[in-house]
């Protein structure tokens, strides 16, 4: 169960303003789940599962773990909720005969896809003492960055926070908290961080830019494009095509079910899943629905237009990101790979609970979350995306702010999602790694926009939702 978890709480991509409806819908299936438990019915529980889980562990292994592991700690007396992030309800669940942090999430039907308990650890109070920043307090900007991100950074979970803005034609950074833990070193504007699914609208470039050059073309089966080896990858006579690889209406699962090795470590677990695993995972793939349909995020699909992309250009991913994007906008600390002179730059990471977490390295799906780069970067990135007049891969850039896929309230350009909140067009994505936690949201035709970077995984969606509402209102 352990193992399977792992898979589930990878990077996520989340409409900031369906949380709450989220939460909400978490907490229903809880409740169910707490009668179905101390009724020891283990069938009913598995009813409350989703495909991807169900395919991970059968119903007689789960009957066997409930029965074995969990119905023996007694009845389920109390539920509390903690904390909600990235799409996960964190709950102290207490039972007769122990007390457990319960961990719930729910995929797009609203069936369960993280399951989880752990040993309960009490909630640290938020920090006491001053947590250092780099902000001056002068201007109402200022202040209200301060306000909004206060609520985030004394959370004793958090270690640092670099904020960036850009509005009207003027950039504004700020830099909070610590690099790591009780350093008393404050991120600066050369502070590296992983940026986790972020990282898909540099790969969505990437592909733009491929399909502007005759390269690729967005309706291509995928197929074309892998060994022959893989069966075709389509249902109901609907294949596959590149641009549902980046737009997240594939059909493909989040995760690959071959992603857990029996030696996978924990702290780095996309590591070792190299193209020969992806490979060996299509082969045998077979597609639950008809693709271009139905709305599920996954790394899988946007890691595998990663590796053709590699293939179309001879060449690896972070060379492709160097070549086509970072070059060509200026952007020198944006990698996949760090060289040795950068490490020391490289700050420390920390779970959503505050545990110090190991950097996350990339093979196969390096598309879906393997980049790493500075609050300086990101704005010269953020520019780059706001500028339609800007020469410089501006035809690639602003293809992929178009929407191509509409399901299920989701819309989804390449890679970006659109939300449109008081009637404005506000494009955003997040990602999210074992240690790290990044948000970017702008509006185009206003010429503003936002950039979050964090050593910790614990989200920052509301703090993010509420600087763009500001900047669209003074």
């Amino acid at each position: 169960m352990k193992k399977f978890i792992l898979v589930l709480m990878l990077m996520c991509s989340v409409s900031v303003y369906a949380q709450q409806t989220q939460k909400e819908k978490i907490e229903a299936v809880r409740v169910l789940f707490q009668q179905y438990f101390n009724e020891k019915n283990a069938e009913k529980i598995y009813s409350l599962a989703g495909e991807d889980f169900k395919k991970e562990i059968a119903e007689d292994a789960f009957t066997g773990i409930c029965e074995n592991q969990l119905f023996p700690l007694g009845s389920l007396n109390e539920v509390v909720l903690e904390n909600f992030t990235n799409g996960v309800n964190r709950y102290k669940a207490v039972f007769e005969g122990a007390v457990l942090n319960m961990f719930l999430s729910l995929d797009s039907s609203g069936k369960l896809q993280t399951f989880l308990f752990k040993p309960y650890k009490e909630p640290v109070v938020n920090k006491k003492v001053s947590v250092l920043s780099g902000n001056a307090l002068q201007t109402p900007l200022d202040k209200n960055v301060d306000s909004i991100i206060q609520s985030y950074i004394r959370d004793a979970s958090t270690s640092g926070v670099s904020i960036g803005i850009l509005k009207d034609g003027k950039t504004y950074i700020y830099h909070y908290g610590e690099t790591k833990k009780g350093n008393k070193q404050l991120p600066d504007n050369n502070s590296i961080y992983e940026i986790g699914s972020v990282s898909k609208t540099f790969t969505a470039i990437l592909l733009a830019d491929a399909f502007k050059k005759n390269k690729i073309k967005l309706t291509d089966e995928v197929n074309k494009y892998l060994p022959d080896s893989i069966p075709a990858l389509q249902q109901e006579n609907k294949p596959v095509t590149i641009q549902m690889l980046i737009n997240h209406s594939s059909a493909i699962p989040r995760m690959p079910d071959n992603f857990m090795q029996p030696d996978i470590d924990e702290d780095n677990p996309y590591k070792m899943y190299d193209k020969q695993d992806l490979f060996s995972y299509l082969k045998n793939l077979q597609l639950k629905r008809a693709p271009g349909k139905t709305y599920e995020y996954s790394n899988t699909a946007v890691g595998l237009l990663g590796v053709i992309l590699e293939n179309i250009y001879k060449k690896s991913y972070n060379e492709l990101i160097s070549d086509v994007i970072c070059k060509p906008l200026g952007l020198t600390d944006t990698k996949q790979l760090l060289a040795a002179a950068d490490q020391q730059r490289f700050v420390q990471g920390y779970t959503a609970t505050g545990e110090a977490s190991g950097a996350w390295d990339f093979q196969s799906l390096a598309a879906a979350g393997a980049i790493r780069s500075t609050i300086t970067d990101m704005l010269l990135y953020l520019q780059a995306n706001l500028d339609t007049k800007n020469k410089t891969l501006n035809e690639a850039i602003q293809l992929t702010h178009i929407p191509t896929f509409e399901n299920g309230g989701n819309t989804v350009a390449m890679a970006w999602h659109i939300l449109k909140p008081d009637n404005q067009k506000i494009i955003f994505h997040n990602g999210e790694t074992g240690g790290f936690h990044s948000y970017m949201a702008f509006n185009q035709a206003k010429k503003y926009g936002v950039v979050i970077l964090s050593n910790c995984a614990m989200g920052m969606e509301e703090q993010g939702n509420k600087l763009i509402h500001y900047l669209d209102n003074n």
